[in-house]
């Protein structure tokens, strides 16, 4: 067997663009304003992905929209410090002592940047060769950073009064015809963001490198951008797992898994592959009871996955706090 797993949420609490973001607002004394900022790029991000279903435009491409914003306001020693300083989620350290003793092959796959998920993995003792992730070259930051003002200074000022509505249409000509064409264009055009369907993508080529099939994995994420891996594996017969997930990994996954610490999910990966039965056999009074709850999510009635869906939310809310708020 095999196993897969998102960063942000399952291995580390934080999100890590969020926080670089804000800590750049923090160096020009605006950072609640920055963190809005975030916060409008990562619904815009939504929009384009859920309703204009941009071609070749997958969630988490947020990372590849900030940034010519963080390669003007910060360096790389900043996205490290925020690193060194997160702690990873409960049960992870343990979880991954425990994959390394069965000597279960595990990757984890990230939207992101490299600073970040190769801290992270170093934190849990997992090699880096075993990390895909989003790559961010600070030395093609352009010496002149002008092409920020119409952002920062007309468009984020205009959606923290009217609303994402009226400034969609000066965000897409912003982002898609001016910074590739301004000198950001090449910072623009290199961060390929590991999201999405190349979360997928990765998969496959992690795959076939280990001559196994989908229906030999186990892949565990909790948002909008594990979709399409987790899709991949439950639909080829593997196991894909929503941890203290939202709806957007709830409904491409087999199993829920919510709860204050990821280290139960050993007792899933020692029944692989008869996960859904495992779970169907466990006592919901002791799930109760040590606030572990695993749920089949496959196949499910609208107000079951409602009753799992508040499940989720509510231990998402509990680890991440803040950071659970995004998709």
């Amino acid at each position: 067997m095999i196993t897969f797993f998102d960063l942000e949420g399952p291995l580390c609490p934080i999100d890590h663009a969020a926080d670089v973001i804000s800590l750049i607002g923090k160096k020009l004394g605006k950072e609640q304003d920055f963190y809005k900022l975030f916060q409008m790029i990562s619904l815009y991000d939504d929009e384009l992905f859920l309703a204009d279903k941009k071609k070749d435009y997958w969630p988490g491409d947020t990372l590849k929209l900030i940034a010519p914003i963080v390669v003007s306001f910060a360096d790389e020693e900043l996205l490290f410090k925020i690193s060194r300083e997160a702690e990873p989620t409960p049960g992870a350290i343990e979880l991954f002592q425990y994959l390394q003793q069965k000597e279960i092959p595990t990757y984890i796959i990230s939207t992101s940047y490299t600073h970040h998920a190769h801290t992270i993995s170093k934190k849990l003792n997992h090699p880096i060769e075993n990390v895909r992730c989003t790559t961010l070259d600070f030395s093609l930051k352009p010496d002149i950073t002008d092409a920020l003002t119409p952002l920062l200074e007309d468009i984020f000022p205009r959606y923290l009064v009217d609303g994402m509505t009226e400034v969609k249409e000066d965000l897409d000509k912003f982002f898609f015809t001016d910074i590739p064409k301004s000198d950001f264009g090449a910072v623009f055009d290199s961060t390929i963001v590991c999201g999405g369907g190349r979360k997928r993508e990765s998969v496959i080529k992690i795959l076939e490198e280990h001559e196994l099939e989908a229906s030999d994995s186990i892949a565990i994420g909790d948002s909008i951008t594990d979709i399409q891996m987790l899709e991949y594996v439950r639909d080829n017969g593997g196991t894909g797992v929503s941890f203290n997930g939202n709806e957007y990994s709830l409904r491409p996954s087999m199993i829920a898994y919510s709860g204050k610490s990821i280290y139960p999910l050993t007792e899933l990966i020692r029944a692989f592959p008869k996960t859904k039965e495992f779970v169907s056999n466990l006592s919901k009074e002791e799930m109760s009871k040590n606030e572990e709850f695993f749920d089949v999510s496959l196949e499910i009635n609208e107000e079951e996955f409602q009753r799992i869906l508040i499940l989720q939310k509510k231990y998402r809310k509990y680890l991440r706090v803040k950071a659970a708020d995004f998709t």
